[in-house]
């Protein structure tokens, strides 16, 4: 049996920080803002972002598509700042956070 993928086209044209919050590990935490075309339809979705520098070297990890609800994206955020979620592990956190609210 034979199955084909089909994938949806999405674009994204801009991204903004709606929210930036610096943790007490030193880690920053971003809410952002994107706008994104899919089949002709412009929405905003919210990512996170997670980003902590050691010296000239920095360890980013994003999740651009999170939610498409600005208050879930935020509460997220807090969730992270609260736990000290390291950038590399905020997918794990995610799905803690998922697991948790749904």
């Amino acid at each position: 049996m034979l199955a084909t993928l089909k994938r949806e086209k999405i674009v994204s044209q801009e991204k903004t920080t709606y929210m930036e919050v610096l943790g007490t590990n030193r880690i920053i935490y971003r809410v952002t803002s994107t706008k994104v075309t899919r089949d002709g339809n412009e929405s905003t979705t919210y990512g996170i972002e997670a980003e902590t520098r050691l010296g000239p070297v920095r360890f980013k990890e994003t999740i651009e598509d999170f939610s498409a609800d600005v208050g879930f994206a935020v509460k997220f955020a807090e969730f992270l700042v609260k736990n000290n979620i390291k950038p590399s592990l905020i997918y794990n956190a995610a799905l803690c956070f998922l697991r948790k609210t749904i």
